[in-house]
């Protein structure tokens, strides 16, 4: 992450000579490793190391050359990308220490970087690899809240997405990692999916002081995998073969193959349809819509259908004009079963709530997080205007919250999500609508809502 180069050669300098230069000393983590600072740098930062160091009252104002702050509940990774974003340096984030600099960040309301991180997450989680990446690492570092908000993300990328992370899944604990597999909202094509992921986690017991045999037997024991429901010759060479099961536990496969008694693996009317939408490309987007019609009859249809669809065009917010027209397709088949209306309603809803809804602040993605999706989520509506399934009114409305957004933010250098660049995306095909039709009761407001964009600072767009 790149820092401005206005004064970097100078505080380069100072950090390089930090222990010559420095008036407090950090001790941090368990073994107290010592960073060295000026409080000046420190309290310019954050609103809380200048209290620390210069308010009345507080017990780091020692009389002494050099204070000592002993800092227990961060560790020292985490606190050195903290050290040198304070001295406006550049800085390397990752899964391994996101958390906990965004941790630091928090506890010490450095903000700045807190915005950083958040945004860095954001934008991460919206790979595969990255995603997964992210959740293993929350899970592994007991960061609850923010691996509960990445699991969904993680589960709609499916059982492929985590074995082809073999070296991230390694770190999740056993009763973790299992239930992520067990999961009916985790999209899994094949039963092979679920085998390559467990490969990869058992091969590295070891790492996490296990044995790989006690690893294979636990998730043989759990039913992690439906071994019946894996092709026969894999079944045979990867796991008969190679003694991943006991002789009775591989013959009760085949008696139960035998006898047709192969159970399907119990799925989600979510994760069904995440998988059917997931390796779909905007080029081919009609190719899917006979599969999406087959699942008509399941409970919830018209919220669950309208969640996928609004978060798959999302995902591909360069390309949401043609998702919207798959749409408009899709509603048109669905009419003969008495859905179309149904589920029009439960879309223009959905995409309305994302923007009403204010995320909680352990939400690590979503519309009010990631500038991509508030972008793509602007253009969906914008298409679904054009297409005559959304009226101005709830545009206009959607304006004035993004416009608002930026504004709130705009004195603490922006937020996550870059509102002002929606917002301007938005106003300016609100503006093609007032050319087109003349005087609308509905755009009133929006000479004043443009001229409060131009109004907002530079860093307001950001």
């Amino acid at each position: 992450m790149k820092r401005s180069d206005a004064k970097s050669k100078r505080m380069q300098v100072m950090l390089e000579n930090s222990a010559t230069y420095s008036d407090v000393e950090f001790q941090v983590g368990p073994e107290g490793e010592s960073f060295f600072g000026l409080k000046a740098i420190y309290a310019r930062a954050s609103e809380v190391f200048s209290k620390m160091f210069f308010e009345a009252g507080f017990r780091e104002q020692q009389a002494t050359p050099r204070v000592v702050v002993k800092i227990e509940d961060i560790m020292p990774g985490p606190f050195r990308i903290l050290h040198r974003w304070v001295y406006d340096m550049d800085v390397t984030l990752s899964s391994d220490t996101i958390f906990g600099v965004l941790d630091a960040a928090r506890k010490y309301m450095v903000e700045d970087l807190e915005l950083t991180c958040r945004r860095w997450i954001a934008l991460e989680a919206r790979s595969a690899t990255g995603a997964v990446g992210l959740f293993c690492a929350a899970v592994a570092g007991q960061w609850i809240p923010w691996s509960q908000a990445l699991r969904a993300r993680v589960e709609s990328f499916g059982a492929a997405a985590l074995a082809a992370c073999p070296e991230a899944i390694s770190r999740l604990p056993a009763d973790a990692f299992m239930s992520l597999l067990t999961s009916e909202d985790l999209s899994v094509a094949k039963e092979e999916e679920i085998f390559d992921a467990v490969q990869g986690w058992a091969a590295a017991a070891s790492e996490r002081s296990e044995d790989p045999a006690a690893a294979w037997q636990r998730i043989a024991e759990a039913d992690v995998i439906l071994f019946h429901l894996l092709d026969p010759r894999f079944f045979a060479e990867k796991v008969v073969l190679l003694g991943r099961l006991t002789q009775e536990q591989s013959l009760s496969v085949f008696v139960s193959r035998a006898m047709g008694d192969c159970p399907a693996r119990p799925s989600s009317l979510l994760a069904r349809l995440q998988l059917i939408l997931r390796d779909c490309s905007y080029e081919d987007t009609t190719s899917i819509i006979d599969s999406i019609i087959e699942l008509r009859h399941e409970d919830t249809y018209p919220r669950t259908l309208a969640h996928c669809l609004v978060q798959k065009a999302l995902a591909d917010y360069e390309h949401c004009s043609e998702w919207v027209s798959m749409w408009t397709e899709l509603w048109g088949a669905l009419r003969a079963a008495g859905l179309r209306d149904e589920c029009v309603r439960a879309t223009v809803d959905y995409c309305q709530n994302l923007f009403e809804e204010e995320p909680s602040p352990e939400n690590l993605v979503g519309v009010w997080i990631c500038p991509h999706d508030t972008l793509g989520l602007v253009r969906v509506l914008c298409n679904l205007n054009d297409s005559r399934k959304l009226a101005v009114l709830p545009l206009m409305k959607v304006l004035e919250a993004l416009v608002r957004k930026a504004e709130e933010s705009a004195p603490q250098g922006g937020t996550t999500c870059d509102p002002a660049t929606a917002a301007r995306e938005l106003a300016a095909h609100l503006e093609k609508i007032r050319l087109r039709s003349g005087h609308l009761m509905a755009l009133q407001s929006l000479p004043s809502l443009q001229q409060r964009l131009e109004d907002l600072p530079e860093n307001g767009s950001s």
